[in-house]
């Protein structure tokens, strides 16, 4: 038997515990290519908002009540029938579950896969080496290219991502401002990854502000709150000023249709750009490459994680990052 976390019902607004189920169930033994694992480590991201929507974001399929819900995990052999060996570590997506089965390889760019042997850090595949460091580095290092002396803001930049793609910038050379919605994500900010300027981003003259800390105009907007913030953005960008389009968190839940910045036009007016982009359809190109670089950098990042015990608490783990009650870094759940 096994225990899995379904959605119970498609949440309006921001997600509740109540809007998740967890259901008992059999597992099956492994069969042929196949291993049966027991994830140590689940991912909670705010793309998992997008797939409760019943409409919209059409790049992963949706999530309807009773479906079962995965995540990127990090789990250990159990017991196999395939390539993997009883005891090997793996990373990939995978279901919300104490026990599952995967088939190795079986996703877009050979996904789910076991780590080398001898990892003396395997939870750094939960972010810095893991989905989120490669959103980052897709984002900041392919998209971004920020330039020496340039001036780079990154919303949310105390998150999982946004740390992350803060430091991609500041290794390129760029001045780097970041928003955050706590004091102590601020100070992280300052004091740990060096950025010129941390500002609140739930303040109403947020717009303000930037311009404040950032006279000259924004080079590259790294953008993943949306709303007022990313309005604010805009109206900061200097002229040939681009935005890379990683998230849009606060508009997540959303009921309303999605409506674009009432200000993006002045993009086209000082000749700038936009470049959106997701993570799915690039690890078949790019993995390989992310992965080859971020070895040669081994131990370069500050990349916390955001720790919540038990498989019990996956969905209170979830629902905090659309309500500010999360720490510094990546949030995943510990099972064991």
């Amino acid at each position: 038997m096994t225990r899995a976390w379904h959605l119970a019902r498609t949440p309006r607004g921001v997600p509740v515990a109540e809007d998740f189920v967890c259901h008992r169930a059999s597992l099956a033994a492994p069969e042929a290519g196949e291993a049966l694992v027991a994830p140590h480590w689940l991912s909670v991201d705010p793309y998992m908002r997008t797939r409760m929507q019943p409409t919209g974001y059409g790049y992963l399929d949706k999530w309807r009540p009773g479906s079962p819900l995965s995540a990127w995990g990090l789990a250990r052999v159990i017991e196999s029938r395939g390539p993997w060996r009883e005891g090997d570590w793996v990373i990939g997506h995978m279901p919300v579950a104490e026990r599952c089965l995967l088939r190795p390889h079986s996703d877009q760019g050979g996904l789910p896969l076991v780590l080398p042997a001898a990892q003396p850090r395997p939870e750094q595949w939960l972010h810095e080496r893991g989905m989120t460091g490669f959103t980052a580095w897709l984002g900041m290092r392919r998209y971004g290219r920020p330039q020496p002396g340039e001036s780079v803001l990154v919303s949310a930049g105390a998150g999982a991502v946004g740390g992350l793609a803060v430091q991609w910038a500041r290794r390129a050379g760029a001045r780097v401002v970041a928003t955050a919605g706590s004091a102590a994500k601020r100070d992280w900010l300052r004091e740990t990854l060096g950025v010129a300027a941390a500002l609140d981003h739930h303040v109403p003259d947020i717009a303000t502000r930037l311009l404040a800390v950032a006279p000259q105009g924004l080079d590259l907007d790294f953008e993943q709150l949306g709303g007022a913030v990313f309005e604010a953005a805009i109206d900061a960008l200097a002229p040939g000023g681009r935005v890379v389009l990683c998230g849009l968190v606060s508009q997540y839940h959303d009921t309303e249709p999605r409506r674009a910045p009432s200000n993006l036009g002045r993009l086209r007016r000082i000749g700038g750009g936009i470049t959106p982009f997701v993570v799915p359809g690039h690890e078949a190109a790019h993995w390989a490459d992310f992965q080859r670089e971020m070895a040669a950098l081994d131990g370069a990042f500050r990349a916390p994680l955001d720790i919540v015990e038990g498989f019990a608490a996956w969905p209170r783990a979830f629902c905090g990052l659309f309500t500010g009650d999360t720490g510094i870094g990546k949030r995943v759940v510990r099972l064991r």
